[in-house]
């Protein structure tokens, strides 16, 4: 699983120097004197794409510093080589939708702490035929492999958004954050060709091996970038 690891440090630490510059420039009303109902307290839709795949979202800015989102991302991938010590047919699949509180710290801008929870219905299955490894032991057969997070995770992040425009209707959004998947479920099943008796417990074995390995996602990094209209 070592093959299908989030994005490491780096892409964090990027992704977070590109959202910081949206920070000056995130004044959502022009004029606070002539601010209209409207500007003081959005609707926003967009569209995004990032961590937890391409999708919208959905905002409602109902008080001065207060706020709430939600959306829907989407995204699968196939991956064909060597999970652990086989070769598998995998395919991935990254389907979220978050529902988050925004807390806006300064009125006039629209940078904002995110606290709230991911539902997490992302998958990760796969098979494996012909020539396995279990626990050093080598058979034929095949291999059906399950891996599910926790269906509810933690979230916290930060974003904003550099408008375009006096109107402030348009404007480019970036999100940093992480959600906590948990260990996760992992199914591991299987059979010999022909029947051995050993194959039972190194099953048993490469499952508890492939469960440690689950616990590198523990921590999902969100990572997010798009184009929001406000109204």
């Amino acid at each position: 699983m070592t093959n299908l690891k989030p994005a490491g440090n780096h892409l964090i630490g990027v992704a977070a120097l590109g959202l910081l510059t949206l920070v000056p420039n995130t004044q959502y009303a022009a004029d606070a004197s002539a601010a209209t109902p409207a500007e003081r307290i959005p609707y926003s839709v967009g569209l995004e794409a990032g961590t937890t795949g391409v999708g919208g979202n959905l905002g409602w800015r109902f008080m001065d510093h207060l706020g709430v989102e939600t959306g829907f991302d989407y995204f699968s991938y196939t991956y064909n080589g060597t999970i652990k010590d086989d070769y598998y047919n995998a395919t991935l699949r990254l389907m979220s939708e978050p529902l988050n509180l925004e807390v806006f710290p300064w009125k006039r801008s629209s940078f904002h702490f995110s606290l709230g929870m991911l539902f997490n219905e992302n998958r990760l299955t796969g098979n494996a035929n012909g020539k396995l490894t279990l626990n050093n032991d080598n058979y034929a057969g095949n291999l059906n492999l399950t891996y599910k997070p926790d269906v509810v995770d933690p979230y916290f992040g930060i974003g904003g958004n550099l408008y375009i425009g006096k109107a402030h209707h348009w404007s480019i959004m970036g999100v940093l954050g992480v959600a906590y998947e948990g260990d996760g479920s992992v199914s591991l099943t299987g059979a010999s060709s022909p029947p051995n008796g050993t194959f039972a417990h190194d099953l048993q074995v490469e499952k508890s091996k492939v469960q440690s390995y689950a616990r590198d996602l523990d921590f999902w990094p969100v990572i997010k970038l798009g184009v929001t209209y406000s109204f």
